[in-house]
């Protein structure tokens, strides 16, 4: 073979091995953005599902919170909402008569009385300063005492 024939050859050869880098450069440039996109998406994905999977998570704890808020015992009524004068009054009538009845003898051997009205409603807390003070009236009607 002469030696143009395999220069041409070799020319030819030498330009398709650069038009075929070429081609294959530019194809590989597509395929690496192709490759960044769906990793992008991916990450968008995944950042979807953990979003509902936290709110999904949030559903179900406060579904739980109330289902254990339901069960727990509703508070008691407190006294605070009641009318802080006409029980502080109460407690005074009925603290006076029992004070006097034992600045006698009583007090000398240390007996007293206490009452504990916490927690009690304010009817509750009345109807029992109520008996307390019948049970008084009646102990001292017995005794010839007046008030």
């Amino acid at each position: 073979m002469p030696l143009a024939v395999r220069l041409v050859t070799a020319v030819l050869a030498l330009a398709g091995a650069s038009l075929a880098a070429s081609i294959v450069a530019r194809v590989l440039a597509f395929v690496l953005i192709g490759i960044a996109i769906a990793a992008g998406l991916a990450v968008l994905g995944l950042a979807c599902h953990v979003v509902a999977a936290c709110r999904r998570y949030q559903q179900d704890t406060a579904r739980l919170d109330a289902a254990y808020l339901s069960l727990a015992p509703p508070d008691a009524p407190s006294a605070v909402t009641a009318d802080p004068v006409a029980l502080r009054q109460a407690l005074t009538d009925l603290l006076i008569p029992l004070l006097a009845d034992r600045a006698g003898s009583a007090v000398s051997h240390g007996s007293h009385q206490h009452l504990h009205l916490h927690g009690l409603t304010p009817d509750q807390a009345a109807a029992i300063l109520a008996e307390l003070q019948a049970r008084h009236d009646v102990g001292r009607g017995q005794d010839g005492g007046g008030q």
